[in-house]
């Protein structure tokens, strides 16, 4: 089926907000948690959930599932977000792909690993409560940048998570990708806290790229355990098939969901709704995502 060119535009785009969206979040607040960019992601997403109707005929729809956090407390270590692309004519499904994201934020070079862990959510409000020794962490300038020597410092290799994401690969014959969180240009520098008359850098040449998970495990093959890879060496890696603009690293998240994904170039194409890759990850309770976006295309 040919997509009308104006459809692949509008999803392209949607998704090119999305990138803009995690990028200057990450250019304001060069430490803010992984799991704040997929809010932040999802968030944007949700801001275009109304049907759209194009001059063809075609209907395109965008629906969102979060369960965020819990993760913590259930085996959600495969992916963050599920992507489930959808083709729809008369009212029966024709098509369906599957793409699971696992997202891993660039880290600046003065941060150590700082993330939300399970004690964070047992804790509750009061880990809003800072004590004195760390207000002045908080309150004294400080110069965060990203460098070809920063790190995705949560993305180690033969951590459990590491070994997981290659045991669901061969087990499910599901492919995983790599969302990788980078402010929109490197270097870059900013000083917390913000002096209020500052503006945002809103260029966005890196922003949020996608690898498959198997590039990444070529790229650090032979490294220590809780190695984690450097900007300097991921920025060249560029997997086939190319998107229409490459540039590395990766894919662009809308370059891989318009021109990749929905072509069926990347992730898993599910035979029917009994499909057991679908069901693993989809239809379980503890299944190993926290998130969803369904992309549905009604054709005339």
């Amino acid at each position: 089926m040919q997509m009308p060119d104006d459809v692949r535009a509008w999803v392209r785009g949607v998704f090119r907000a999305c990138n803009v969206e995690t990028a200057v979040a990450l250019n304001r607040m060069p430490n803010r948690h992984e799991e704040t960019l997929d809010h932040s992601l999802i968030a944007k997403i949700n801001e275009y959930s109304a049907p759209i109707l194009f001059p063809s005929k075609w209907i395109v729809r965008i629906d969102t599932h979060f369960l965020g956090g819990r993760r913590h407390f259930y085996t959600w270590e495969i992916a963050d977000i599920g992507i489930l692309i959808m083709f729809r004519r008369a009212g029966k499904m024709v098509k369906m792909k599957v793409a699971l994201l696992q997202s891993k934020r660039l880290y600046p070079v003065e941060q150590e690993y700082d993330e939300a862990e399970r004690v964070d959510y047992e804790v509750g409000f009061a880990r809003l409560f800072k004590p004195d020794y760390r207000l002045e962490a908080i309150t004294s300038p400080r110069v965060f940048t990203f460098t070809d020597e920063s790190r995705y410092t949560a993305l180690k290799t033969h951590a459990d998570q590491y070994e997981a994401v290659q045991k669901y690969e061969k087990e499910s014959g599901i492919p995983v990708y790599y969302l990788l969180y980078h402010p929109g240009r490197i270097p870059y520098a900013a000083v917390i806290p913000r002096v209020v008359t500052d503006a945002v850098d809103e260029t966005v040449e890196i922003g949020a790229r996608v690898l498959p998970s198997e590039s990444i495990r070529r790229l650090v093959k032979g490294q220590p355990k809780d190695y984690a890879p450097r900007y300097g060496e991921v920025k060249n890696l560029s997997p086939k098939p190319v998107a229409p603009t490459p540039a590395p690293p990766g894919w662009l998240i809308e370059e891989f969901i318009a021109d990749l994904a929905i072509d069926c170039k990347v992730g898993h194409v599910v035979k029917s709704l009994d499909d057991e890759g679908l069901q693993r990850v989809f239809f379980s309770r503890n299944g190993p995502i926290a998130a969803a976006i369904a992309v549905t295309f009604d054709i005339p």
